[in-house]
């Protein structure tokens, strides 16, 4: 539970080659309700944060950032991902799927862990 909750914390994510950058896939900042807030104010303060941007993916006690695209399906990015959790000791590595179902939002599964979503922009 606390490598959940920490793994989902820190979590900033990238969609292209080498080192991960998704502008043209996913300009600007998407989250869940608590997120958004967050980004608005500047700060986290709610176990319930989750960021998603080009760089990476943000819980409130752990977080991803994007290091490689491995492949790209329609709608859907894998990606070899830096991950650290607070309270843990070093980092791991993981290869985290971003999905675009459209309206619905942005996915983001991360192994392990329940799928996180929908994301919805932030602006």
């Amino acid at each position: 539970m606390a490598r959940s909750a920490a793994l989902l914390s820190v979590v900033l994510a990238a969609v292209a080659g080498g080192p991960a950058n998704a502008a043209g896939v996913l300009p600007g900042s998407w989250g869940n309700d608590v997120g958004c807030a967050g980004v608005k104010a500047g700060y986290q303060d709610s176990d319930a944060y989750i960021l998603l941007t080009a760089e990476g993916i943000e819980t409130y006690g752990s977080g991803c950032r994007f290091d490689q695209q491995l492949t790209s399906a329609l709608g859907t990015q894998s990606l070899r991902s830096t991950c650290s959790a607070e309270g843990e000791a070093g980092t791991t590595v993981e290869t985290i799927l971003v999905t675009n179902k459209g309206e619905a939002g942005f996915f983001v599964t991360i192994p392990g862990l329940e799928e996180l979503g929908p994301l919805q922009s932030c602006s």
